[in-house]
């Protein structure tokens, strides 16, 4: 009985040693399969690159540009020539233009002042030999007698004329006058109008020969008209003949009675005022043309440089590593 017992505890110490051996073993394997089966991944989130705006850049701050590269510089030199600036910046179809405006606008400014110089002349030359001071005077003096006015500088006027006739030679009949006499006598005379209607005294007197308001006046002024070479002739075509003749010491308000060739003269000054005044306008343009060529070279400039001073720069963030086990 005791021998039995001892086998049966022998029995089982060995049983259960087995059983923890088989269990270690096992397990080695278990974790063998474990280390075998799981996978383990590595992932890299990156949070979105940093963006710095504005960045201060060496390359901008540390260089600075050179007075060539302003805008200053670049509004001067298009201010003296158009287009210059544009070109620096590279803006060679916007600088064409402007220069070939400058171009343009100096050909124009010169063309229409050289014509308007030379209409001006011609006029003058016309003027000198179909206009005549004498003639005007004694239309004065008949003028008066017509109306019967009364006037202090009439005689003196009528004994200074007295025998003289109209040569339509200013180097002669400028030297046979007093403009001051003249001009007295105009102060005084009232205009008597077609129409009979109360007027006042002429608004005018004569200015100095060769001055530009002489010139001016003389086919502007309807108080002038008798002057004209054609006056005569033209009245005597009107019929203002016999009981009519009268009809030429009057005025019309609206030019009926004045002669072709004043009206030639109003022609012919108002073509040489009108380049003068083409002239004019293209002087305006060459003006404007250097001030819109200057700004816009400049302010394009500063644009492209503003740009670039607050061109993005990049920086990378942080990163947060994540580990996923599978």
């Amino acid at each position: 009985m005791k021998g039995l017992s001892s086998s049966i505890l022998l029995f089982a110490f060995i049983t259960l040693l087995s059983g923890k051996v088989l269990a270690g073993d096992i397990d080695s394997n278990v974790k063998q399969i474990s280390d075998t089966a799981v996978t383990t991944q590595e992932l890299y989130i990156v949070t979105p690159v940093l963006l710095r705006v504005p960045y201060p850049s060496q390359a901008f701050h540390d260089v600075k540009p050179s007075f060539f590269e302003r805008p200053g510089s670049r509004f001067i030199s298009s201010l003296i020539l158009p287009g210059s600036g544009q070109f620096a910046n590279g803006n060679w179809v916007r600088g064409g233009i402007y220069l070939i405006a400058e171009a343009l606008s100096i050909y124009y400014v010169l063309e229409y002042q050289n014509r308007g110089k030379q209409g001006e002349r011609s006029y003058e030359r016309f003027a000198d030999q179909n206009w005549s001071v004498i003639q005007y005077a004694n239309w004065l003096i008949e003028y008066h007698d017509y109306h019967k006015i009364e006037n202090p500088y009439l005689k003196q006027l009528r004994e200074m004329l007295n025998g003289i006739s109209p040569t339509f030679n200013t180097s002669v009949e400028w030297n046979q006058i007093s403009l001051s006499l003249l001009r007295s006598v105009e102060r005084n005379t009232p205009y008597h109008t077609t129409d009979e209607l109360f007027a006042s005294l002429f608004s005018h007197t004569l200015p100095d020969f060769g001055s530009q308001q002489y010139y001016e006046l003389i086919s502007k002024y309807y108080q002038y008209q008798a002057g004209w070479r054609d006056y005569g002739s033209f009245h005597n075509s009107l019929g203002h003949l016999g009981d009519q003749f009268g009809q030429r010491f009057r005025i019309d308000r609206n030019g009926n009675y004045a002669s072709p060739l004043f009206y030639e003269g109003v022609e012919r000054s108002f073509l040489f005022n009108d380049n003068f005044r083409k002239s004019n306008r293209f002087k305006s343009l060459l003006i404007a043309n250097h001030f819109i060529s200057a700004f816009d070279a400049y302010f394009t400039l500063s644009m492209k440089q503003n740009r670039l001073n607050v061109t993005p720069t990049f920086y990378p963030g942080e990163q947060v590593k994540v580990l996923l086990t599978f």
